[in-house]
């Protein structure tokens, strides 16, 4: 069966979509909740986790950009793991944004009624409308900043997603009953080339999960057990750093071989032959 991933610009109605989806298709869920799994099986504090899924890094917080990427990258392991299921439905674990190339993966964007946030923004915080609606014009540039710091991709581009939902003119019952019809279409239905696909992704999710445990500027492709990492190291360390790499990756269940690239920064290199 086929996977449902949802995202919104708004928390609450994610949730109640992304419940009211799953009760109609009799999909199992993903969302939030899964955090405190994932926190007890790598020993992370599970608002560590959290908050990765909403700020970017910052050393003021205690958040440095390696256990930020870090954190992500157990949150994708381990939703993608559950995704393998099929018949899911996931939201609020940014699934939207790493589930890529999989045909049999509808995915959604929920848009609120820009009004009624408002108001409600309005009403919570004491203030009028205008602050309203640039409190809401701030939060979306810092989740646009968000997505394309965690994963390279504008989460408000229309073009990430098979169905777009607007809550001005549909309500959210109508709404999780579009997306359960939508899912039946024969396009989304798996097939053998989208499941490698997906187990492709899971396993260069979980290699890059064991690589990011201690290093970093880590990024990996993989296909039918055939792993590509692709990193940086001065020339001095870069044998070094490649057989590090080949045996963490290789402990992988799955993984048949590994490939090292580096992209070299040139002005590291030149500062360090100075010394």
């Amino acid at each position: 069966m086929s996977i449902i991933v949802i995202s919104a610009d708004d928390r609450a109605a994610e949730d109640q979509i992304g419940s009211r989806t799953a009760e109609i298709t009799g999909y199992g869920r993903l969302e939030y909740g899964l955090l405190k799994e994932i926190a007890a099986k790598y020993d992370i504090e599970e608002e560590k986790l959290a908050e990765a899924l909403e700020r970017e890094p910052s050393l003021l917080r205690g958040m440095p950009p390696k256990k930020w990427y870090y954190y992500l990258a157990c949150i994708e392991a381990e939703v993608l793991e559950r995704l393998a299921a099929d018949k899911m439905v996931t939201w609020s674990l940014a699934a939207h944004l790493y589930v890529l190339g999989i045909s049999h993966a509808l995915r959604v964007r929920i848009l609120s009624d820009s009004e009624k946030m408002a108001k409600a923004v309005a009403e919570e915080n004491g203030v009028s409308l205008q602050k309203a609606r640039k409190i809401l014009a701030k939060r979306q540039r810092q989740r646009v900043q968000w997505s394309q710091a965690a994963y390279g991709q504008d989460e408000t581009d229309p073009a990430l997603y098979d169905l777009v939902i607007n809550l001005g003119q549909i309500d959210p019952d109508e709404a999780a009953a579009t997306i359960a019809k939508a899912v039946g279409y024969r396009k989304f239905e798996p097939m053998t080339y989208s499941r490698k696909c997906l187990a492709n992704l899971l396993l260069a999710a979980k290699v890059k999960t064991r690589l990011l445990e201690t290093m970093s500027d880590i990024d990996v492709q993989s296909r039918d057990g055939r792993v590509i990492v692709t990193t940086k190291a001065l020339r001095r360390d870069k044998q070094k750093k490649t057989l590090a790499i080949k045996e963490l990756a290789g402990s992988v269940e799955g993984v048949n071989f590994v490939e090292v690239h580096f992209n070299n920064d040139i002005f590291k290199e030149a500062a360090q032959s100075l010394r």
